[in-house]
This record gives C-alpha cells, structure tokens and sequence, in this order.
C-alpha cells in the first residue's frame, strides 16, 4: 500500500520591496481606521447638530454651511430654528452622504491589512478594489441624488451642492474599479499557470 504525502516547499523569503509595502501597510491600516472611527464619529456629530444643538456657531444657508463665531447673515438658518418636517427630511441626507465615506476607509483599511500580511495579488483583495470604486462613485453621486430629494421636498437650503471634487471622484473611482477588474484578472491568470504545474 503506497501513502502519498503532500510537501509543500518552502516560502521563499520576502524580497525589500515586498518587507517594504509591509511595513508601510501596517501605518496606512492605522490611519483608515482612525479615519473610519473619526467618520463615524463625524456622521454621528452632523445628526446631534441637526437634532439637538442650539447655538449659532454651526448654520446653514443658500451658500453652504457656516462655522463662525459672529451672528450668522440673514440667510444663513441656525439649526434650532428648522421646522421637525426639515430636520426629518435631512436625517437620510446625512446618513446617505456618510456612508460611502465610512465603507470606503473601512476597505482601505482591510486592504491595507492584506498588504501587511504579505496578502499582496489576491481575489479578495481585487474585490476590496472594486468596493472602494464603488465608493468613490458613490460618494460623487450622493450630493446630487440628495439635492434630487431635497429639492422634491421643497427643503432644500443649499443651493451649491455641486462641486468639481464630485466629478473629480466619479473618475477616480471608476478608473478604480477598472484597475480592480484588471487585478482580478490578472490574479486569475496566475492562478491557471500555477495549475499546470
């Protein structure tokens, strides 16, 4: 009776470029987690502000939003001021805008893990890519599709909601998801030559 025992060779040891994007990987986790926690943290703050927060420091009007420590212009809304119905329609409206945001550097960060685990060209890390140009588009998107609604509302305070950084991040993001489409490939290709050996 003849036993077949599978040996795996060894790994070979990790090149300077590869001990590099490990190392550097470790401090970008840091900093999209910190991001990510200070998003949440951020989204959470806009809420209270709109629900609860009674001062003038924080205001919104047709030109955007305001922090200054003087009276706000005539046009310029303090949040205790809105009627319920506003602050109901702008809740999703935070919410919505955030979103894209939050995932996006918790994908950075789980990308970035892979890379500090020497996790480098895989399909996982393919999908996170394609996540994180999703999130791009998303966030690019969210402005206009929260002016739609907004405007459907008849609630809608500022006028000027569109900014070049939007069309800025619909580009980046698909040229994001583009690159995560040629990296799956890419990985599925070396995955056939190493199933001919």
């Amino acid at each position: 009776m003849a036993s077949v025992v599978d040996i795996a060779l060894p790994r070979p040891p990790p090149t300077p470029s590869f001990r590099k994007i490990r190392a550097a990987s470790r401090g970008f986790e840091l900093l999209f987690a910190a991001l990510f926690v200070g998003f949440i943290a951020l989204a959470v703050f806009s809420l209270w502000v709109l629900w609860f927060y009674q001062g003038t420091l924080i205001t919104v009007g047709p030109r955007g939003g305001l922090i200054s420590t003087t009276s706000p212009p005539a046009d310029f809304i303090p949040f205790r001021n809105w009627p319920v119905g506003e602050k109901i329609a702008y809740t999703p409206d935070v919410i919505f805008r955030a979103i894209p945001t939050i995932l996006l550097c918790w994908c950075l960060r789980s990308l970035f893990r892979g890379y500090g685990r020497g996790e480098v060209f895989t399909a996982r890390n393919a999908g996170l890519i394609k996540v994180i140009g999703v999130c791009l588009i998303a966030a690019a998107a969210a402005p206009f599709l929260c002016h739609l609604v907004l405007a459907a509302t008849g609630y809608e305070i500022d006028k000027m909601w569109a900014h070049m950084v939007a069309v800025q991040q619909l580009v980046l993001g698909a040229v994001v998801f583009v690159i995560a489409l040629v990296m799956q490939a890419g990985h599925e290709i070396e995955q056939d030559r190493e199933g001919f050996i």
